[in-house]
């Protein structure tokens, strides 16, 4: 027996609750495809020095690029030695560090779902990582000169670490931060981490003006429409929701998993039922062992 919609939304409602954490990590990772592109010069306290430092950074971020995260770590320490006040590297020791987290909460819940103490003891691992982390995006926003694009880059990383943990006053202030950022280019990008801020409060209305605008943006930015439809489903404004996620689900460029879920659990509400089998089974087959895949199989 299918569910009635009101008790399949509070269904969902709860087991969203318990995903929110590891998808607020997805984004950080799309928001800047490429972190030489979107990298801003450095407060010039000694030029020499500073000059230095960044061909440290330079060979450190090619290394990052290519999985390379110790040799990255390596050179970032020298440049740093160089130059103490160099932004740039603080904010790539930061990005290491939300790689690093990422990668342990991949493998605990994304692969394999794992519930005992070892993997608890790893999921806290993963949440010091992502203190290590805003730590350092904080000082690199300190020591960008102002209006550079880097403080806005590190500002917006600020509130997808503060996304992870909740603090959702706080990476709704972070956000902003990055959007008073005259010369910062990633502004879907903030303006969707200020979106699912405002989500996470239960502010739909506020969401859901801010994702738009990052949609405006940027069309193709597959984390803000899944954002996006993820609002209105919550909105329970089935129609809008599975016409945002559809996009997401045949973009090949978005492997996002819940996705699947979320065109099932729209498509379930408006009494699509072979539809929704559909989509449940192939959120499955993305990752066969991830929690995500387990709640799918229960909704299935």
């Amino acid at each position: 027996m299918l569910r009635q919609e009101g008790g399949l939304i509070a269904r969902v409602a709860t087991a969203s609750g318990n995903r929110r954490r590891r998808l607020s990590r997805i984004g950080v990772f799309l928001g800047c495809a490429m972190l030489a592109a979107c990298a801003s010069g450095p407060k010039r306290v000694d030029a020499a020095a500073e000059e230095r430092a960044g061909k440290h950074y330079a060979v450190a971020l090619a290394s990052f690029h290519t999985g390379m995260f110790e040799d990255a770590k390596l050179q970032l320490n020298k440049a740093l030695r160089i130059a103490p006040e160099h932004a740039d590297s603080f904010y790539l020791i930061g990005m290491i560090r939300l790689h690093a987290a990422k990668t342990i909460l991949d493998s605990v819940d994304d692969e394999a779902c794992l519930r005992d103490e070892a993997a608890d003891r790893q999921r806290i691992r993963a949440d010091r990582l992502h203190r290590e982390a805003y730590d350092s995006f904080s000082s690199a926003a300190d020591r960008y000169v102002e209006g550079a694009a880097g403080r806005g880059r590190a500002y917006n990383s600020m509130s997808v670490v503060s996304l992870h943990f909740r603090e959702l006053e706080r990476a709704t202030a972070e956000a902003k931060r990055a959007l008073d950022v005259e010369f910062y280019g990633e502004r879907y990008s903030a303006y969707t981490n200020l979106g699912w801020a405002y989500y996470g409060a239960g502010d739909l209305v506020g969401a859901l003006t801010e994702l738009r605008q990052a949609m405006t943006l940027n069309p193709d930015y597959c984390v803000g429409r899944y954002r996006l439809a993820r609002t209105y489903l919550e909105g329970q404004r089935f129609d809008e929701a599975l016409e945002e996620i559809a996009r997401v689900v045949q973009d090949a460029r978005c492997p996002i998993q819940d996705a699947h879920r979320v065109q099932g659990v729209a498509r379930l509400a408006l009494s699509q039922r072979d539809e929704a089998r559909a989509s449940f089974e192939s959120c499955m087959a993305v990752s066969p062992r991830s929690c995500l895949a387990l709640d799918c199989q229960d909704l299935l």
